[in-house]
Order: C-alpha cells, then sequence, then structure tokens
C-alpha cells in the first residue's frame, strides 16, 4: 500500500484542498481530500481488467461547498435528520439551523463536517510504509447549535486485498448528540455508466425505520411481504416502483435498515467483531462490495434526488445514477430514547467502524 499527495484544487475563499491517494497491490486507488475527509474517487478493475471510477464526485473542490449532495463526505455531528431542527439534553432545549425545506436539520447544519477543512496525517505500519491516513478536526462548543466540544478523529486504511476501513472515533466534553457517517455514492458499473437500478443487493436486515413525509422516524417495521426485504439479494430496481407508501414518501429507498447482529460476523484485522450489513454486486462488472459494521444501522439511499448537476469530467447526474451504503445511527435519535442511544460526553466516547471490502467474481 503507498499514499501518495497532491494539491486538488483551491476554494474561492482562497484556501487550498489537498488529495492523498491510497493505493493497493490489488490494483484499487482510493482519492480523499482533506476537504470535508471526501471520498473523490474509488477507481478499481473489472473482471476483464478495465479500470473505472465508481463514486461519484467533482473535479473543483467549490463544486463539493455549493452542490447539496453531500458527496463522498465525512457527515457529523449529526448523520441524518433531526426533527424540527432541535432537541432537550439535560433539561436544555438545542437548536440546530433546519437547513432542510426549513423543517427538519439534516447531516449537521449549515456548515457540517463535510463544508470543513481536516487536518491530516499518515500513519505507518510495522514495515514502515504509510498504509493510513488520520484525519481529525476540533469542533467547537456551540457550533450548528450542538453542545459541547467535540475532539473527532477519523482513520481511512486501505488494505493490500481490497478492504477499505474507517474507524470513527470523538471525544466531547459536554453531553452531545454524536452520529457520524460516510456519504459516497457507489455505482460498480462506473459512475460514468448506467444506474444503478439492476445492482443486485442483499441486507442482513429484518427491519426498517419507517418515516412521515420529512423522512422522520414514525416506528419500526418488518421487511417480511414488503419491497424493502432485501434478505435474499434482488436487484434495487426490482421493487422501487411499487405501489408502497414508504417508496412514494421518498421517491425510493432512503430509509436506515435495522442491522441483524446474530447473522455474518466478521473478525476484522483489528480484533473487532463486525457484522455483515450489506453486498453490492454488480454482474455486467463483476464488482463486489461488502460492508461490515459495528453500528445499528445502514441507511440505504438510492439516489431518488439525484440530478440537476454534472460530475468529474461533466458527466451529468442522474436520478438512481448511485447508491450510498451510510452505516450509524438511527435518524432523529436525540428526540427518540427509545432508539440506540446517540449522547456521548466525558463518560462516554464516540466510535464507530465500518469495512468496504472491494471484489472482483469473474
Amino acid at each position: 500500500m503507498s499514499i501518495i499527495q497532491r494539491k486538488f484544487g483551491t476554494l474561492s475563499c482562497g484556501t487550498d484542498v489537498t488529495a492523498y491517494i491510497l493505493s493497493a497491490e490489488c490494483g484499487i486507488s482510493i482519492t480523499i481530500l482533506n476537504l470535508g475527509g471526501i471520498i473523490q474517487s474509488v477507481k478499481m478493475p473489472d473482471k476483464n481488467g478495465n479500470i473505472k471510477d465508481i463514486v461519484c464526485g467533482y473535479d473543483n473542490p467549490e463544486d463539493y461547498i455549493v452542490n447539496s449532495g453531500y458527496n463522498g463526505a465525512l457527515i457529523g455531528r449529526y448523520a441524518n435528520r433531526i426533527k424540527n431542527g432541535q432537541f432537550n439534553l439535560n433539561g436544555i432545549t438545542y437548536k440546530i439551523p433546519k437547513n432542510e425545506n426549513g423543517v427538519t436539520a439534516l447531516h449537521g447544519g449549515n456548515v457540517g463536517f463535510d463544508k470543513k477543512i481536516w487536518n491530516v496525517e499518515t500513519g505507518c505500519c510495522k514495515c514502515g510504509n504509510a498504509d493510513k491516513l488520520i484525519l481529525t478536526y476540533t469542533s467547537p462548543d456551540g457550533e450548528e447549535g450542538f453542545p459541547g466540544n467535540l475532539d473527532v478523529k477519523v482513520i481511512y486504511r486501505l488494505s493490500d486485498d481490497g478492504e477499505f476501513s474507517i474507524r470513527y472515533f470523538a471525544k466531547a466534553d459536554k453531553d452531545t448528540p454524536v452520529s457520524m457517517t460516510n456519504h459516497a455514492y457507489f455505482n460498480l458499473s462506473g459512475y460514468d455508466t448506467q444506474n444503478i437500478l439492476n445492482h443486485q443487493l442483499k441486507l442482513n436486515c429484518d427491519k426498517i425505520v419507517a418515516v412521515d413525509k420529512e423522512l422522520i422516524p414514525t416506528e419500526l417495521i418488518d421487511v417480511t411481504g414488503t419491497p424493502f426485504d432485501f434478505r435474499i439479494p434482488k436487484t434495487i430496481g426490482k421493487d422501487i416502483f411499487v405501489d408502497d407508501g414508504q417508496l412514494k414518501i421518498a421517491g425510493g429507498y432512503d430509509h436506515t435498515f435495522i442491522i441483524n447482529k446474530s447473522n455474518s460476523k466478521f473478525s476484522w484485522k483489528h480484533d473487532i467483531l463486525l457484522n455483515g450489513a450489506a453486498i453490492l454486486y454488480d454482474s455486467e462488472s463483476g464488482r463486489k462490495l461488502t460492508v461490515y459494521t459495528d453500528a445499528p444501522g445502514i441507511q440505504v439511499y438510492s439516489g431518488n434526488f439525484m440530478g440537476g448537476n454534472y460530475f468529474k469530467g461533466g458527466v451529468a447526474a442522474e436520478k438512481y445514477g448511485a447508491v450510498c451504503l451510510e452505516t450509524g445511527l438511527y435518524p432523529d435519535s436525540p428526540n427518540r430514547p427509545d432508539f440506540p442511544c446517540c449522547i456521548y460526553g466525558p463518560d462516554r466516547d464516540y466510535t464507530h467502524n465500518a469495512v468496504f471490502k472491494f471484489e472482483i467474481e469473474k
């Protein structure tokens, strides 16, 4: 594994943005930006050795600021939605900017972690070769309305066998909600080719978090007999257009699936036991992506609102052009004591691990 560094571009404010290219012996290379910890590209061969970029993104750093898709970025302090942009904690009501239609707080508010310049350093394995990126950022007390100073560290690592891991850590000096994720948009055919409706998806999930018209949680529902049952692999497009209330609300899939903890255990290199969450497969290219995590949920977003802008190389963004597989907590957890706890503070640090394993099936 090797890491090289280059200038990616300059923001309109004059700040330079740096790209770090991680390359593995298996032929995969991943470009990370210090802007938002963004995964700018993932290039990998198909079953015939043809290399394609399988992640949506931009050539210009300013496009990541002005466009609203959170393409490839680290999301925080709180990934997903918070109802009415507020929550009560220790008797105090905190208000977060309602940056989604003036109704909900989405992905950390107006200026979340996705728009920050992160400090980056490389780490080395025992053999002395650079094999990981260590990104850090300190979110001050009151930023975007959240309480407490929060010291955040994210470690990106690409192994020579195609395992790309993301390790999240955060320490707060006051109780505060934390839920981080990465918002990469995957198209295993290549981001500049066909949509993802023919991609096959398998999910180790028996339930989803049902939502209202604002995509705020209402209840947990069993996937049996619904279009949300991916326990047996099927294409994303197989049921996406059926007459279903939840699909109509979101315009497709944009739901948190609750990961089963009893199946598909994965003993990771770092002596951490992870749950198998998702397998995404493109039969035409042979590319396969398997997601493992210790988070309780995975948000599956089928690109329902994509469109209206242009990606790398002038490629038009189109509806269902990619799929996001975002590991993390459930939406609106600060207001839902019945959901897994999202409050961290002086006596409880935040940790979250995810592994994205890229493979070729010939």
